[in-house]
């Protein structure tokens, strides 16, 4: 092995600066690269989405933060360039070359990820199994011939650019300011990082940040295991505030015991009979409320829901616990806290709790959850079979007869669509006995590549839908991006409909109650406020009702089960438990816009960000104050942050307890079972 030895100073100056001419000039082509990737990302984002009136601006800003997210990469390499190059020069500049293609590379990659949902990949990404994520991507159609094709110019670039680095002409003076350039950004890293306070919106932040700098500004904290300091609060601890719902929590070593204080707010809007109601939950996938309902902020796509609901129980301010699917059934039906990446990612060692599936099975119910998907994905299969559930059906047990959703050119498919799914499920309920009955739905048909059958029946009717709305060329043009995104919702509505439609002709359907909400809104259409991804639709239809009702004080996916235990305990005489873990208080009834609770939501797996207390949200550790329709607007207000915040750390403090210790209820109480009084 050869090596360098500098006997003299002005060898090694001379190595010191022709190292230092080399360095830069590789800097400078990777610069390049990364401006030309800024290029790609604009044209290519804003011919799939509808971005900000300014993107091109904010675009353009972005290219200043490529360069300090590259000078930042570049000043942690120096010293290990020029320890290289003091031995190997070629090796050293090989090894530069190959790091900087791959993280040109891993940035591509993000901003494909990027296109589909609009949303950064952070640390959810370690929310999901390998398989998991396979099968994601797989499905979702992202391996394609225009990634491979992209992949493969912008290497052929890079090798191009780098073999001709060594053109590049810089005075000596210029490598000493790089070099200062260099040393001041690592200095002044934070400061000149872009931060989302600084934006109207998350998707002007999301338009301006380099992916790969937000990637690793959410990975590296996270592998670290840099974690925060809780400080205790008075979360929930018996708070007599006027309109404020309070817990009263009774045992340490289960932090969220508490005595059972839900009121029965449902009763006297339902006739009661003598039988026990049937409920049926359509858990729809991806439905946000921006796109369903009344006022919905672009218009409704949901014809049949918007008539049901002038026949229901309407909440139009309503809120899922996550952006993501993985929480909908743990907060609907167990009212329970997160853990650190959704309770369901527990698996088999989720902690014992009450539910709403195990209490109705204690009075004689028949449990069933009819899903066209991998029913394993997300440990869907492993949370109902804790439950004793007796049904699930899956992709794997769907039976023949019927057809998968389109698949993308790669041939991978979600699963079965919703029609299939809601007639598969009513041949299974014709041929089992009539008992009372717990049905739950996870639709699957809006999910991405949103592909359906008759995919241009729906489009057409997307455009019929769009006459109605006033709109402008330019607005109807920006709706075009979307149409397979409404497509699906019209096509998931219908299918809704023809639900309806064929269960109505069963003998109980005079004595069932539907429950109706999103998993989460759907992220691929731009949100438009700190609470859009979580704002879903939520009604409650029955022959059983003496009146309809639409409610405007907002409630949560945790305030289910409260209320329909206590529901079941006052009109139909039913036991209930005298301690719970629930985070719920229950629904609120008010017509008028209000919101009396206190609660955490979690955007993705690993991202616990948002704390909602009244009608203030805490976000990123900023403060919005919440108005009707959920509408969010910027506050700066120490005294309300520091509530919030200390709040919300009680709640983390609890949780945190809770995934060490996996408690939630002691066995005495586990061991309640329903009857009803006689």
């Amino acid at each position: 092995m050869s090596t360098h030895l500098y006997k003299t100073r002005e060898d090694l100056l001379s190595f010191l600066q022709v190292t230092l001419l080399r360095f830069f000039q590789l800097t400078i082509t990777l610069l390049a690269l990364f401006f030309l990737m800024r290029a790609f990302e604009y044209i290519f984002i804003s011919q799939i989405h509808q971005l900000p009136k300014n993107s091109l601006s904010l675009a353009v800003s972005g290219i200043y933060y490529d360069t300090v997210f590259v000078l930042i990469i570049c000043c942690y390499g120096i010293i290990p360039f020029f320890i290289i190059s003091y031995f190997k020069p070629g090796f050293a500049v090989l090894t530069f070359v190959i790091v900087s293609i791959l993280a040109m590379l891993s940035n591509l990659l993000l901003i494909f990820y990027y296109s589909k949902s609009l949303v950064p990949l952070g640390v959810d990404l370690f929310g999901y199994s390998l398989k998991e994520i396979l099968h994601t991507v797989q499905v979702s159609g992202a391996i394609n011939v225009f990634l491979i094709l992209t992949l493969i110019f912008f290497i052929s670039i890079a090798l191009v650019g780098f073999h001709f680095s060594r053109k590049i002409f810089l005075p000596k003076y210029l490598l000493y300011v790089l070099f200062i350039a260099l040393l001041a950004v690592v200095f002044f890293c934070e400061e000149v990082v872009p931060k989302d306070k600084e934006y109207k919106t998350e998707l002007e932040f999301y338009t301006v940040i380099n992916k790969l700098q937000f990637l690793s500004g959410k990975v590296i904290p996270y592998l670290s295991g840099q974690e925060e300091e809780f400080v205790g609060g008075d979360y929930f601890i018996d708070d007599k505030s006027e309109g404020q719902n309070s817990f009263f929590y009774v045992d340490k070593n289960y932090p969220f015991m508490r005595l059972d204080s839900s009121q029965n707010v449902l009763g006297n809007f339902f006739n009661t009979s003598k039988e026990l109601p049937n409920f049926v939950f359509i858990i729809t996938e991806s439905l946000g409320r921006s796109f369903s309902g009344e006022g919905a902020g672009d218009g409704s796509f949901t014809p049949f829901l918007d008539s049901l609901a002038r026949q229901s129980l309407y909440w139009k301010n309503f809120l899922s616990t996550s952006g993501r699917t993985f929480a909908v059934f743990s907060s609907l039906f167990g009212s329970l806290p997160f853990g650190e990446k959704g309770f369901l990612d527990f698996g088999e060692k989720m902690p014992k709790h009450f539910s709403f599936v195990t209490y109705l099975k204690q009075l004689g119910y028949r449990t069933s959850f009819f899903h066209g998907g991998d029913v394993h994905f997300d440990n869907m299969d492993v949370y109902f079979k804790k439950q004793d559930i007796d049904f699930i059906l899956g992709d794997k047990n769907f039976g023949s007869g019927f057809k998968k959703m389109p698949a993308k050119s790669e041939g991978f498919s979600w699963g079965y669509g919703d029609k299939e799914l809601f007639q598969r499920s009513m041949q299974i309920l014709t041929s089992e006995k009539n008992v009372p009955r717990l049905d739950i739905y996870l639709t699957l048909s809006m999910h991405d590549p949103f592909l359906v059958e008759g995919q241009e029946l729906y489009k057409n009717k997307v455009r019929q839908q769009l006459q109605s709305f006033p709109l402008t060329v330019q607005q109807k043009a920006e709706y075009e991006k979307y149409f397979d995104m409404y497509a699906t919702v019209m096509y998931t509505d219908d299918a809704i409909k023809e639900f309806f439609a064929a269960y109505s002709k069963r003998a109980d359907f005079q004595n069932t109650i539907f429950i109706i909400t999103g998993d989460h809104r759907m992220p691929e259409i731009p949100l438009t406020t700190k609470l859009d991804r979580f704002h879903v639709p939520f009604l409650i239809y029955s022959p059983l009702l003496k009146r309809r009702e639409t409610i405007a004080s907002v409630s949560t996916h945790f305030d289910v089960l409260p209320s329909l235990v206590a529901f079941l305990r006052e009109n139909y005489k039913i036991e209930t438990p005298k301690y719970v873990s629930w985070l719920g208080s229950g629904l609120d009834t008010a017509s008028y816009f209000r919101n009396t609770h206190s609660l955490p939501l979690m955007r993705n797996k690993n991202e616990l960000l948002d704390y909602l207390d009244q009608n203030y949200l805490l976000a990123d550790k900023k403060v919005f104050e919440v108005f009707d329709n959920l509408v969010t607007s910027k506050l700066n207000d120490d005294v309300v942050q520091n509530k919030l915040q200390n709040n919300f750390n009680e709640f983390k403090s609890r949780n945190k307890s809770m995934i060490q210790t996996k408690k939630l209820l002691p066995d005495s109480v586990l061991q309640f079972v329903a009857k009803r009084k006689k």
